[in-house]
């Protein structure tokens, strides 16, 4: 059986004409992160508090998938080299909200979407000074998140799951640092090097 070719156009959010239609019909299979997307996602548009991402099928029209993203600081707790206490902070982009239609799921739309966000990270470190992707895993995606690279930060859903523990409803801190994305062949996009001119009218 042929595989389906698809082909997909990523715009902003506030370049939606018809937003409350076009997200109407979409489903991801997690109903909170439909909600998101229906009835808060738009106002933390406009609070600047996300900058969201849409997924068009161009040959549907149809809503594929979309992608939510911040700006963040990681702070950990570490040891100097005489054994005290010290804190780290680690600026990252965070990926706050992900998913894809559950009729484009399993077809590589996913993966071609994080490998799209792997780019925007690079551009965003290009311009912030961001060290990493950073995200919080819906037990379920996990695997998918390892899968294209990402790393887990302490205990996997596997191994609560083995001690009884019901892991529906938490969510595990993973990423991928910048530099790895680049030995990984993920770069800015070529326009995002070319110098711009500015003029200054005293």
């Amino acid at each position: 059986m042929l595989k389906k070719a698809y082909s997909f156009e990523l715009i902003p959010l506030p370049s939606v004409v018809d937003f409350e239609t076009l997200v109407s019909d979409f489903d991801c299979d997690n109903e909170k992160l439909n909600v998101f997307l229906r009835e808060e996602c738009p106002n933390y548009e406009r609070e600047r508090r996300l900058n969201t991402f849409l997924l068009i099928d161009k040959d549907s029209g149809k809503l594929a998938g979309f992608y939510s993203t911040s700006i963040g600081i990681l702070t950990l707790e570490t040891k100097d080299s005489n054994d005290m206490p010290e804190v780290e902070e680690h600026n990252y982009l965070n990926l706050a909200y992900f998913a894809v239609d559950y009729r484009y799921q399993r077809r590589g739309v996913g993966t071609s979407l994080i490998k799209e966000i792997f780019r925007a990270t690079q551009v965003v470190a290009y311009y912030a000074g961001v060290e990493m992707l950073f995200l919080e895993s819906l037990d379920e995606s996990v695997d998918f998140y390892k899968s294209v690279g990402l790393q887990l930060i302490g205990v996997s859903p596997e191994e609560y799951q083995e001690n009884n523990v019901d892991t529906s409803d938490m969510r595990f801190k993973m990423f991928i640092r910048v530099d790895d994305l680049y030995q990984k062949g993920y770069f800015p996009y070529e326009n995002n090097f070319i110098a711009n001119d500015i003029e200054v009218n005293e």
